[in-house]
């Protein structure tokens, strides 16, 4: 079974503070996540790799995979860069190396698509990415997809906005120094993160 789910970007920035969600807003649950981000600013480090220890959640990330995923330009709709498979062994027991063409960073706004399968059912599948650059959190993002179905291949698309020109840094500063954390989640539930080590080329 297949389905396919747009979703809008949902981009945290240092100092921003927006929400994407269909329910009423958590004031003091706001005031932790920034007080959390703005202690990942200012600790060194470059993500990390894991597994839940829960048996549940360690069986979805057993039974789940990324069969390929793609950036695009926005506007122009431009193929940009395009991964293989992903399995749960590759993503949960390595760094994974992407090399991405540097005209990506040129972008004013990515289209990414991330086509993926899971085994077990999921309530509220969603993502926290963090980008840490040379030891330091820069940027935070989270994406919402909602239920999944189990034994279901889904495609999910997300807008990711550039950040302006005055603030973007050159692709030779950025390339090796740059990691993607993405942690998976089932509603509050903890499933796995993954840790890419971007390089552009």
């Amino acid at each position: 079974m297949e389905s396919k789910h747009d979703d809008d970007d949902y981009d945290r920035r240092a100092g921003s503070k927006s929400a994407k969600s269909g329910g009423g807003s958590d004031s003091e649950g706001d005031s932790d996540v920034e007080r959390e981000f703005k202690a990942l600013m200012t600790a060194p480090a470059s993500g990390k790799i894991a597994v839940s220890m829960d048996p549940a959640a360690a069986k979805i990330a057993d039974g789940f995979k990324i069969n390929w995923m793609n950036m695009r330009d926005a506007n122009s709709g431009e193929l940009m860069w395009e991964s293989g498979l992903w399995t749960g062994k590759k993503m949960w027991d390595s760094e994974i190396k992407a090399r991405i063409p540097r005209e990506i960073l040129r972008c004013r706004a990515v289209s990414r698509e991330i086509n993926f399968s899971s085994k077990e059912k999921m309530e509220g599948f969603r993502l926290e990415q963090r980008i840490f650059f040379d030891g330091t959190c820069i940027e935070e993002w989270f994406f919402d997809f909602g239920f999944v179905i189990p034994g279901s291949t889904n495609s999910w698309q997300q807008i990711i906005e550039a950040a302006g020109e005055d603030q973007m840094m050159a692709a030779d500063a950025l390339s090796g120094n740059l990691t993607i954390e993405t942690s998976f989640y089932d509603g509050g539930n903890f499933i796995a993160k993954c840790l890419v080590r971007v390089f552009y080329t």
